[in-house]
């Protein structure tokens, strides 16, 4: 589908657009390594330049038994406002003009391979943000999923049994306008902008004077939440018990094996996560994981009498592993170090 004004899309989609608006398509980067969260966001234009305000329904309207000639109290459902946050991320590189003379014609080709590092970089600390951001440590973050699901107490927070501190997590996501997507300030650009900033004078520790060659790259971006039953987590993940056999070794299956209790039944929580997704959210849900995991996951289904992991594709991708119809994405900045949840 194609990115509208006032919809959501994701940066492939806006990316389009910015084209056929004869914008420099070169403010998006699409660099779609092991982070493929960052495929997956359905972008929006937030409603101000701060932030992005939605409400949230926190409660139905009363119904009534009506009788004959008798009238219905009026009743109306309840609203919460809620200002969802944006971050503004930077990174400034600054090259010294003697380069070009050293380098000659490859400068360029050095400029830009330069530059894919901090493309990167931004890259990275977005996909983390959208997990760990924590508006309350760092008031310049936007809150990521760890930040909004990090209590047991949570109905959509699944506890997987890990005690210590070398746990990880994995995210079960229903995107959509009215459910979870990205935000971008108001009348902007969505995704990486790169700004060439051209040769001027800067100034090095010693307030010693220099000409650079600048440039500028930045990405405005916050993740809205407007309905908290289209995420589960599956949290306290033992990244130790990744590879535990379900059964214990040396055990006689036939006259009733002796089951592991240390083994992660990844089919089980994945089962849990679904149901917890309203059902007419569940034809657009992804799981997302790091590299640890989804190896462990594809190991642990790929048994001959397995039916419930195949292969796919999604958006230009293939052999994209799905489970009970679900794709699944990696993702490794979420990481293997989580404390416990309780």
């Amino acid at each position: 589908m194609a990115y509208e004004p006032g919809g959501v899309g994701t940066l492939a989609e806006l990316q389009e657009f910015y084209r056929s608006m004869k914008i420099d398509t070169t403010t998006i980067e699409l660099m779609n390594q092991v982070n493929d969260i960052l495929s997956d966001i359905p972008f929006r234009e937030a409603n101000s330049i701060k932030g992005h305000e939605t409400r949230v329904r926190t409660g139905l309207p009363d119904v009534y038994f009506r009788r004959l000639y008798r009238g219905t109290p009026l009743s109306r459902s309840q609203y919460s406002r809620v200002v969802e946050g944006i971050g503004m991320l930077e990174a400034r590189m600054e090259l010294d003009v003697k380069e070009k003379e050293l380098y000659g014609a490859t400068f360029n080709a050095y400029r830009l391979q330069e530059g894919k590092a901090f493309m990167e970089a931004l890259r990275q600390k977005t996909a983390e943000l959208m997990f760990y951001g924590d508006h309350n440590t760092l008031a310049d973050e936007f809150d990521g999923f760890a930040t909004r699901y990090n209590d047991t107490g949570n109905p959509h927070v699944i506890d997987a049994g890990g005690s210590d501190d070398t746990n990880t997590s994995m995210y079960l996501v229903a995107w959509g306008p009215d459910t979870v997507h990205g935000i971008f300030p108001k009348e902007s650009i969505g995704g990486l902008k790169h700004t060439d900033l051209g040769m001027y004078v800067t100034t090095d520790s010693d307030a010693r004077k220099f000409e650079v060659f600048g440039d500028l790259w930045s990405w405005n971006v916050g993740l809205a939440v407007r309905d908290w039953r289209a995420v589960v987590r599956i949290c306290n993940i033992p990244v130790d018990k990744l590879y535990e056999d379900r059964v214990i070794a040396g055990s006689d299956s036939s006259t009733g094996a002796q089951l592991n209790s240390d083994y992660i039944d990844f089919r089980k929580l994945v089962i849990q996560a679904k149901n917890l997704i309203p059902n007419q959210y569940r034809n657009r849900t992804i799981l997302y994981c790091n590299e640890e995991v989804m190896t462990a996951l594809e190991v642990q289904a790929s048994d001959t009498k397995n039916v419930h992991l195949h292969y796919g594709e999604f958006f230009n991708s293939k052999s994209i592993p799905y489970v009970h119809s679900i794709p699944i994405r990696q993702c490794d900045i979420i990481k293997n170090d989580e404390p416990k949840v309780d």
